[in-house]
């Protein structure tokens, strides 16, 4: 009857025993992505000023009248404004820096944009707003950032 008998091997807990280091090795490699972004790893990255701001547009003087109601104050050299029609289509752009001093309003020192503060700018390009238009204006810090973006009429 010993005969009958057939001999196996036990190999139950090599199944587990990889699978539990598996775990841990997967745990270990999400706890140190965690902790280097938490320790500033990903912190290299420029953030756009945040400001609150009303914006008009005009046809008559082909300008872009900007009030800075609050937030953070802008350095006039890093934003542009770009205006487009409901398609997209390109009407014009201008630089806050490059705005004209005898517009000046109240306020606005050439330098930095600050709460309380407004501006013109005028607007260059080939297909320029007429009155009535309807146009979205984008404020955009170093060209890429978006500060404020409005759907506005063209005012005459």
């Amino acid at each position: 009857m010993k005969a009958d008998v057939i001999l196996k091997k036990k190999e139950d807990a090599v199944s587990p025993v990889i699978g539990v280091m598996l775990m841990l090795v997967v745990t270990i490699v999400i706890a140190a992505v965690v902790a280097a972004f938490a320790g500033g790893l990903g912190s290299d990255v420029e953030m756009a000023p945040t400001a609150a701001l009303n914006i008009d547009v005009y046809a008559g003087d082909k300008t872009v009248k900007i009030e800075h109601l609050s937030g953070e104050a802008l350095i006039t050299k890093d934003i542009t404004i770009k205006v487009t029609d409901v398609n997209g289509n390109p009407k014009g752009t201008g630089d806050l820096y490059d705005s004209n001093p005898d517009d000046e309003i109240k306020g606005y020192t050439g330098l930095s944009f600050t709460p309380s503060s407004t501006a013109k700018v005028t607007l260059t390009g080939d297909s320029l707003p007429a009155a009535g238009d309807f146009v979205t204006v984008t404020v955009l810090a170093n060209g890429k950032h978006i500060v404020a973006k409005k759907d506005v009429v063209v005012k005459a």
